[in-house]
Parts: structure tokens; C-alpha cells; sequence
């Protein structure tokens, strides 16, 4: 099996950190994956709005500065809204989330996090 990510945050650091995590997760169930990592948010809607149907999961961070995870989201919702149960939330102030969408249930990976909770989660958006 094949994947394809996109990995959407302004830090390079948890860039890498979300790529050496995959690699390390598709490696261990014998699968693929193609990585697309993207810092500007602007490029990243675009993207998911053209093709975000061409990705199985998206890693959005919620806080990045010019235009937030959580406005990505509304404008998927909105736009191409059969993709918004591929994308998981990966912050550290998953409060946002909720308090701009009372009552919303959302995939959500809160940092700082371990592989083994990465990696359930994982198992959790992927195998429904």
C-alpha cells in the first residue's frame, strides 16, 4: 500500500520530525509513502484545494502565523469538504480547535507527542 502526506507547518524542525515519523511508521507496516511538506499557508490551501484529494492524510499545525490551520480548515469545509477526514490536527493548543468550533469532533495529535501516540493515531485516521 501507498500513502501520500502532506505535512503543513512553518517549523522546520517538526517538518522533520513529522517526515522521520512517517518514514519510521509506513517502514514498520510495509507500506509506501510520498511526503509534501509545505511552511506557507497560503501555498498549502491552494494546494488542498486543487488537490487535496490526491493526499490520504493531512498534518496540519493549527497556529501558523498569516493564516491559521483552523481557517485552512473552514476554507476546506467549504471547498472540498470530502477531505477534511483525512487531515489531523498537530499542536499544542488544541483549545483553539474547539473553542472556534463548539461541539466539532476533530483528529487531533496534541505536542509534544511520542511515536507510539503518532503512530496510533495514525492507525486510528487510516483505518477507517
Amino acid at each position: 500500500m501507498s500513502i501520500k502526506v502532506l505535512i503543513i507547518d512553518d517549523e522546520d524542525s517538526v517538518q522533520s520530525i513529522l517526515t522521520a515519523f512517517l518514514n519510521r511508521y509506513v517502514s514498520n507496516r510495509g507500506m509506501q509513502c510520498e511526503i509534501v511538506t509545505m511552511g506557507d499557508p497560503v501555498q498549502s490551501l491552494f494546494e488542498l484545494t486543487t488537490s487535496g484529494s490526491q493526499y490520504q492524510l493531512v498534518l496540519l499545525d493549527v497556529r501558523i502565523p498569516k493564516l491559521s490551520g483552523d481557517e485552512i480548515y473552514s476554507s476546506i469545509e467549504q471547498v472540498n469538504p470530502d477531505i477534511l477526514g483525512r487531515i489531523m490536527f498537530i499542536t499544542g493548543y488544541p483549545e483553539d480547535l474547539y473553542e472556534r468550533f463548539p461541539g466539532k469532533r476533530f483528529n487531533v495529535l496534541q505536542k509534544p507527542f511520542r511515536f507510539e501516540s503518532f503512530s496510533n493515531k495514525l492507525d486510528e485516521l487510516l483505518n477507517r
